[in-house]
Parts: structure tokens; sequence; C-alpha cells
């Protein structure tokens, strides 16, 4: 019996995220995977809408049990996270390198009223007040300009970068260019400051707009063959400088 799917406000902060392994706090989006299990129940699987990777055979929101009972502002990010395929980095859709670079050519200072708008809400993002589409809009361009740049590298030079960062590397092409991306703007992510041993994760909420700042944890990390568990959480962490 295949996967369904549901979407809800966690109702407590006791569930875990499958993907990022940090609590999903109580009132967050989640996402759950129903699946069979092995008596008469189902086993849920949550995961924050963030990191949730649009599952095979979903196309709408419809498909997603509890998006009716959500609040208008939360059936709005589920539908953008929908509309732009959910890759788990927040709303807005793929964009090719060609596309990427058109948006960085794009100057928020010259951009008109219903311009700045369209091209915001393409972006997935729905911003009120002029200066702080302006500011929104900077950080759009900001990143089609690297992704952009990065997008036309191999795989092996990606990893590459992230090793010289001493960032984690592994992963699919779209995820280490994410990481690339990410530390190019806002800085390579450092070692716990609790255990010394492991890379800090962050998750962020939304796309744009964090300033690089989420909800970081750290992994663990393995000495010699024996893997060391960390429970170090924060919301901030001291960025280091990028290095290409």
């Amino acid at each position: 019996m295949p996967a369904s799917y549901c979407v809800e406000n966690a109702k407590s902060n006791r569930s875990s995220c499958k993907q990022c392994k940090t609590k999903i706090d109580a009132g967050d989006l989640r996402i759950g995977t129903i699946t069979p299990g092995p008596g008469d129940y189902d086993l849920t699987a949550w995961r924050h809408l963030a990191c949730q990777k649009m599952p095979k055979g979903v196309s709408q929101v419809d498909d997603f049990a509890g998006f009716a009972s959500l609040s208008s502002e939360d059936q709005k990010k589920v539908e953008e996270w929908v509309a732009g395929g959910a890759s788990g980095s927040g709303g807005g859709k793929k964009r090719s390198a060609a596309e990427l670079e058109e948006v960085a050519k794009m100057n928020p200072k010259k951009m008109k009223g219903k311009e700045l708008d369209a091209a915001l809400k393409d972006a997935g993002l729905s911003v009120k007040g002029k200066a702080e589409k302006q500011e929104a809009m900077n950080e759009v361009v900001e990143r089609a300009a690297i992704e952009a740049r990065y997008s036309k590298m191999t795989l092996p030079e990606l990893k590459g970068m992230l090793e010289l960062n001493k960032q984690v590397k592994g992963g699919t092409k779209p995820e280490v260019l994410e990481r690339c991306v990410d530390g190019k703007m806002y800085g390579a992510l450092p070692r716990c400051p609790q255990c010394g041993g492991g890379i800090l994760k962050v998750v962020y909420k939304e796309k744009f707009g964090h300033g690089g700042a989420g909800k970081l944890s750290c992994p663990g990390y393995f000495d010699d063959d024996v893997f060391k568990r960390c429970s170090y959480k924060a919301d901030t962490a001291d960025r280091l400088p990028w290095q290409e």
C-alpha cells in the first residue's frame, strides 16, 4: 500500500523531524508520511515543511489530509511550497541557470511597484512595505547571482569548495549546491561549540529573510569508528568567512 500524506501544526514539541533530526516546535507546520504499521495501525514520520521534499505522485494541496483545517496563513505557506516543487528550502520555483542570470541582472531600486511585486511573487515571497520589498528583492538577486555561478560548477568542484570550508560534502548536486550557496551568502557553519566534533546543521523556516539564522543543531560525529551523539541546539551561530 503506497504512503499517504498529511499536514498540520505540531500539537507539541515531542516529535522530531526525520530529515534534520531536530525537534519540531509546537505550532510549527509539519508534513506527515503515513505508512501501514506491522499491526492494525499506521506509522507517521514527521518532517518540517522546509525539510520535506515533494512526494512522488503528489501535485496539489488536496493530496495532504488536514490542509483544510489550517489557518489561511498556513494554507498559503503550503500552497507556495507545493507550487515551488517543495525543494526543501522554501517557496519559489526551481530556476534554470539562464533564468537565474536574468534575475541576477535585476535592480530592485529601479523596479516599480507591480514589477517588484511580480518578481517577489515569482520567488515565492509575499512582502509588505516598500523598503521591506526592496530589501527582500536585494536578497533574491544576490542569491540568484551566486546560484547561477555555482550551478555551472561540477559536483566535484562544489564538493571541493565544501571541503575547503570544512563543510559536509555528501549529497546530490542540488543538495551540495544549496550548501555552497548558503555558505557564500551567510558564511560557513562552524563546528559544534559543545562537542567540538560535529559541524552544525541549520534549518530555515523560510528561504529568504532569515539572515542565516535558523534552527541549528549538531548531528554528532565519528571518533574513529564510534559515533558520538550530541544534543546541542541553538538559534544563531558565528558563521565563518567563506572561501572559494
